[in-house]
């Protein structure tokens, strides 16, 4: 079932707004000046969200409303020249996703893009962007930030966060205006959330009981992507540790498996996956994960993560040095990834 999370009905004018759940931060700046337009962005949606690997429970229940302004009206729409108005952003909790309102003060000379970014509460709170318990942060790879530079990038590199995000697209009534308008052009703004991360399964059967342990680790990870198009923009260095440690697990009835989320790769950085294997005696040994070449997907054994798309790896023991069976390459909001009718 796909996400269905639209950001719709973007009225401008001033009235009623409803601000359920909303920080006194988040209700700043309401009653603006007279170079400002005061936005109405009304948020609702379906509560169906597709589930973490192997975890039943709602991920994402918090929303961060980042407007982007072009720093110059003579400049070309090029993403590089509009930067982020912090002033004028909102954070909105959606756990049992209400009808919920917020107001942005734009300018009306000014020419803005609206980027929607989902994250869960516990990874990540604009309002305390230096909390030590935050999964990601947000950060541009050049000074000033700008929307073709900005990205998000998890504290821990191997641990991702489930993000979303979305452009809004402005309207006047039901005709088109554009992802770029001004205030005064638009009457509601339309967008759908869609996942950033890709995921990783791995699962390993018929393992014998002299494995204790096994250890799944990477090389050539992402670290950082943009926050409009899940864009890689840094990268693990070869000085970073060379690999990358995503997780040990101990057999269980005989099957070790790994469920996680990976950050999109390019073609050009494929990552690599080894296992780890801890014998009884304390022996440890390493094999390099072999699955066959799928166009897009596998080359080489490295394996090309695309945003919003599941990897799927399965394989007995006995096939560790030979090699596994890639299952697919699926669209994460897909049934068959959640069980969701």
């Amino acid at each position: 079932m796909k996400l269905t999370n639209h950001i719709i009905a973007l009225f401008t004018g001033i009235g009623m707004i409803l601000l359920e759940g909303c920080s006194t931060e988040e209700n700043r700046d309401l009653f603006p000046d007279e170079s400002t337009v005061p936005v109405h962005l009304a948020i609702s949606g379906n509560s169906n969200y597709t589930r973490a690997p192997g975890d039943a429970a709602l991920s994402v229940n918090r929303i961060l409303i980042l407007p982007f302004r072009k720093t110059n009206e003579a400049l070309t729409d090029d993403p590089a020249n509009f930067v982020p108005e912090y002033s004028s952003a909102r954070q909105l909790n959606v756990s049992s996703f209400p009808a919920v309102a917020t107001m942005l003060n734009l300018s009306a000379a000014s020419t803005y893009q609206l980027v929607i970014i989902g994250y869960n509460q516990n990874d990540y709170d604009f309002a305390n962007q230096n909390s030590a318990t935050r999964k990601f942060s947000i950060a541009s790879t050049v000074t000033p930030a700008t929307l073709a530079n900005l990205y998000l990038q998890p504290t821990n590199a191997p641990i991702v966060p489930e993000l979303f995000s979305c452009t809004g697209t402005g309207y006047l009534k039901n005709t088109m205006v554009g992802q770029r308008f001004k205030p005064s052009q638009v009457d509601n703004v339309r967008g759908t959330l869609t996942r950033l991360v890709s995921a990783l399964s791995l699962q390993v059967n018929n393992v014998p009981g002299y494995v204790n342990a096994m250890t799944l680790t990477a090389e050539q990870l992402v670290t950082g992507i943009r926050i409009t198009d899940a864009a890689p923009l840094t990268w693990q260095t070869v000085d970073d540790s060379g690999t990358k440690t995503l997780g040990t697990k101990m057999p269980v009835s005989g099957s070790v498996n790994f469920n996680l989320y990976m950050l999109p790769t390019t073609t050009a950085r494929n990552t690599l996956l080894y296992l780890d294997v801890a014998y009884g005696t304390g022996f440890k040994e390493r094999y390099t994960v072999k699955i066959p070449d799928q166009t897009g997907v596998v080359s080489g054994n490295r394996i090309t993560f695309d945003s919003n798309h599941w990897v799927k790896i399965t394989g007995n023991y006995s096939s560790i040095n030979l090699g596994f069976t890639l299952s697919g390459n699926i669209n994460l909001d897909d049934n068959a990834w959640d069980g969701i009718q």
